[in-house]
């Protein structure tokens, strides 16, 4: 059990530093299993957030819970319609790929959200411990930036790149205008929906 904890850190870290090299094989292994704990471990970390940040500001557990039940849900279905929008483009710009390749690349890609979420439970310890008065939102700036480079890095950014060009076998200059267009859409909808701005 340690040791499969162990292999999928090293992965993680190899995923993050060297994507291209990392995602190569997944044409031939989509790493559906892989996928499926990183999604899971991240679904788990933004629940928590939530759960925590509620209850801190609230002081209703009933709420937290919701909240980030809501919160974890909305991690899986943000997988899913990512892999489905890959897929379908790589299927109509000529990848070879199957759904499970995206799923797998997808599910991968979560990896930098994993960091940014422990990042985001500790911004939501010190937002609570010492800027519960906080009219120029710096905490909620910090937290934009770190939701903006999320999306950069992972999901559906530079490691849906590299999976998409691997795993559904589609031609570079493809692959990074459909994360481009998919990028810059998640980009826009974050700024229109913060309320820090």
């Amino acid at each position: 059990m340690l040791t499969i904890l162990i292999d999928h850190i090293q992965y993680t870290l190899q995923l993050l530093l060297q994507p291209d090299y990392v995602t190569r094989d997944l044409y031939d292994s989509p790493r559906l299993g892989t996928a499926f704990l990183m999604v899971t471990f991240y679904a788990i970390l933004s629940a928590f957030n939530f759960f925590l940040e509620s209850v801190l500001t609230t002081q209703t557990i009933g709420g937290g819970l919701i909240i980030g039940m809501f919160s974890g849900f909305l991690v899986y279905l943000t997988w899913i319609f990512l892999s489905i929008i890959f897929h379908f483009a790589s299927e109509l710009l000529g990848g070879l790929g199957e759904f499970p390749h995206a799923l797998g690349f997808v599910g991968i890609s979560a990896a930098p959200l994993l960091v940014l979420s422990i990042i985001s439970i500790v911004l939501t310890i010190i937002q609570n411990k010492f800027f519960t008065d906080d009219p120029n939102l710096i905490i909620g700036k910090i937290r934009f930036c770190f939701s903006i480079i999320g999306m950069l890095w992972g999901w559906p950014g530079i490691l849906c790149y590299f999976g998409m060009k691997h795993a559904e076998r589609v031609k570079p200059l493809v692959a990074l205008l459909v994360t481009l267009v998919v990028c810059v859409g998640f980009i826009t909808y974050e700024i229109l929906a913060s309320e820090v701005w």
